[in-house]
Order: structure tokens, then C-alpha cells, then sequence
């Protein structure tokens, strides 16, 4: 059977250099996302209101926390990060092998922090960290090349994660303590993977970069919905709205031909899908879910 296929549509024309990292804010109503490149905190409410706030360094991952404010990977550590797009006091500073830079994150069902690194070396030497609220950091995987999207399973016993480098979406398999007990290969895919989310029914959502879509594969790594982005590069999703059933998608425009950005005028934006389904949540930094 032939995958499905939707159309996003563009809701925000952002026209950001490298939009990534959307979450959705339960307690705030608000979708979140960045301009990595433009240094720029997105926000767009649950009546459609958006807002940009500059931020003063480069970040690459942010999360609601707990307590209120956000949380960002910055640079190589992750921070407290205020509404006026300040960043605060670190929490804890991360091995700088490779890079030294942080790319993407997302907070696990136990309310940590996971944050990848990057190696464009190619000596695969970045890693993927598990940061806690007490600061707290673990190494959970390490021989990593470009980390990028992660999410859990709805019963919250696995991440999906993706090595840009390597092309693949890995499962790892976790344990009590919600820390890795084993790794295999989901999906391998042709183009460049990126960000990911999961729906509540198991299937997990790739932006492919250099594909122009997003794909879902079932739990059993069979591909069976496309949604095509018609914005540039697409770096990352998130399922939002108040009742979690609307599929966001960032993208960039930074790379871009001017031909391109001729052909593609909504590069950069932020597009939306209605995909017959409903996201999982996004935990803050700091509680706990109800996955585990």
C-alpha cells in the first residue's frame, strides 16, 4: 500500500535562517521553536498570535521548565533561559569532544533534559547527554556524529533518536531508570534526517532536510504518511494545539540558492498539517509524565 500524502500549509512566514526545536508548552498554550542562526525565540499561541524575542547566544534546544521560564541547550551547556530571551545561570556544561556545540533536545518523560553534541570531523566523537534538574549529566550514547531528533514511545520504554550522519533512526531501549539498555536500527533513510516527534499511537514523524517532507513510519518502521513542506530545508516537527492533533513542522532558508529562495518564498517558515492524529506531549524540565 502507497503512503498517504498532505500538504502542509504555512501558518507563521518566519522566514528564519535555521527554524528548529518546536515543543509545545502545555502550560503556557504556546507552540516554541528557534532561529538558531538568527538568534531568535519564536512563539505562537493558541489563537494564532506570534512572537519573536531576540536572545543573547546561540541556542539550540529550548523547553519549558517546571518551575516557569525555559531551559536551553546553549553553546556546549544547558542554562535557564528567561522570557525576555536572557540566558541565565548553566545548569551543567557538557563534554566538548568533537565540535563543542549542542544541537538538538528534547525532556524525557522523567523530566530530564536530552541534549546531543556534534562531530563534523568526522571522527564521530560527539554524544547524546541526559541532564536532570539537579545538573546532574549522564552520557547516554556516545560515537555520535550529528546528534539530532529525539522522542519516546507513548509507554515512555523507548527514545527514537536520529544521527543525521548516519542516516538512520535508532530505538534505544530503556530501562527502570529510564537510561539505555540497547540500541538497534528503526529506519534507515535515504535523505538526511532531522528532528522527530511521536503520536499516541506509536508512529514516528522525521523531518528528512534535504527531502522537502516529513515522514511517518508505523512502530514497525513501515513508511505510511508523507507530508510535503514546500519551505526550504525541513528540520524538525512537533504535534501542538490545545488538543495536540495539529503537526507543526520548522524549516530554513539559510544555504539556499537565490534561485531557490525565488522558487520557495516561504522558506524558513513554519508550516502546520492537520494528519488525522494526535501528539503525546512534551514533558517540562523538571516533572514527570504520565508515559512511565
Amino acid at each position: 500500500m502507497s503512503p498517504s500524502l498532505i500538504i502542509a500549509d504555512l501558518v507563521v512566514d518566519s522566514a528564519s535562517l535555521l527554524g528548529e526545536g518546536p515543543t509545545w508548552d502545555n502550560d503556557g498554550a504556546r507552540l516554541l521553536w528557534l532561529d538558531i542562526d538568527g538568534c531568535e525565540l519564536h512563539q505562537l499561541d493558541q489563537f494564532g498570535n506570534h512572537a519573536a524575542t531576540a536572545l543573547n547566544g546561540r541556542v539550540t534546544a529550548v523547553v519549558p521548565h517546571a518551575g516557569g521560564g525555559l531551559v536551553a541547550a546553549v553553546d556546549c551547556s544547558v542554562a535557564y533561559l528567561d522570557e525576555q530571551g536572557r540566558v541565565g545561570q548553566t545548569i551543567s556544561t557538557l563534554l566538548r569532544d568533537g565540535d563543542g556545540l549542542t544541537n538538538d533536545g528534547r525532556t524525557d518523560p522523567l523530566g530530564r533534559l536530552w541534549v546531543g553534541t556534534v562531530d563534523r570531523s568526522g571522527a564521530q566523537r560527539a554524544g547524546l547527554f541526559c541532564v536532570d534538574a539537579e545538573g546532574l549529566v549522564t552520557k547516554v550514547l556516545d560515537g555520535v556524529g550529528l546528534s539530532n531528533g529525539l522522542d519516546w514511545s507513548p509507554d515512555g520504554r523507548v527514545c527514537h533518536y536520529v544521527d543525521s550522519f548516519e542516516h538512520t533512526v535508532r530505538n534505544i531501549y530503556l530501562g527502570a531508570d529510564g537510561l539505555p539498555e540497547r540500541v538497534e536500527t528503526f529506519v534507515r533513510i535515504e535523505a538526511t534526517p532531522d528532528g522527530l516527534t511521536v503520536d499516541a499511537d506509536g508512529g514516528v514523524w522525521v523531518a528528512l532536510w534535504d527531502g522537502g517532507v516529513v515522514h511517518r513510519y508505523t512502530p514497525d518502521g513501515r513508511l505510511d504518511c508523507v507530508v510535503e513542506v514546500p519551505g526550504g530545508f525541513v528540520t524538525s516537527c512537533a504535534f501542538g494545539g490545545v488538543d495536540l492533533a495539529t503537526l507543526y513542522i520548522t524549516t530554513a532558508r539559510s544555504g539556499l540558492s537565490a534561485e531557490e529562495l525565488r522558487t520557495t518564498p516561504s522558506a524558513g517558515g513554519l508550516f502546520a498539517a492537520d494528519v488525522g492524529m494526535k501528539g503525546c506531549g512534551y514533558t517540562a524540565f523538571g516533572t514527570r509524565s504520565s508515559r512511565r
